[in-house]
């Protein structure tokens, strides 16, 4: 008796069942053509060092690029502080900015301490007038 009830069970479930189909695979195309926006507009990478107490910055693809304006804002001992600077492209491709959580005078370098907040705002402007903004949070 158990055999004809695990066979009729068995079989129902079988039949009950639907078809599961698989996603179609991901294949990422290795010719073609690249994202126009990013030709045009140029773009840049952030990256925390720790070593140096700083946020390097690479400005990338600036052939059309006409001026950069960079600011990093951030709070150290619950004071307000900050590097402002800009960078006009000479016909390079990339550049490199160091931008030190800390102040500087005469070659003596103090680091900041007990940083908070830090916010890094990119502005690119274009030659073809277009202005492109972007922002990065950076954990400390």
């Amino acid at each position: 008796m158990r055999i004809i009830v695990l066979f009729f069970l068995s079989l129902a479930l079988a039949f009950a069942t639907h078809p599961v189909y698989a996603a179609k695979p991901r294949v990422k195309s290795v010719t073609g053509t690249k994202n126009t926006a990013t030709i045009a507009t140029g773009y840049s990478t952030a990256k925390l060092s720790r070593n140096t107490n700083s946020v390097v910055v690479t400005f990338l693809n600036l052939k059309n690029v006409s001026k950069i304006t960079y600011t990093l804002s951030y709070t150290a001992n619950g004071i307000e502080q900050g590097v402002v600077g800009s960078l006009t492209p000479s016909g390079t491709a990339t550049d490199v900015r160091d931008l030190y959580f800390g102040t500087c005078s005469h070659g003596v370098c103090t680091a900041h301490r007990g940083i908070q907040k830090a916010m890094l705002v990119i502005e690119t402007k274009l030659t073809s007038g277009k202005t492109h903004v972007k922002r990065y949070r950076i954990k400390i």
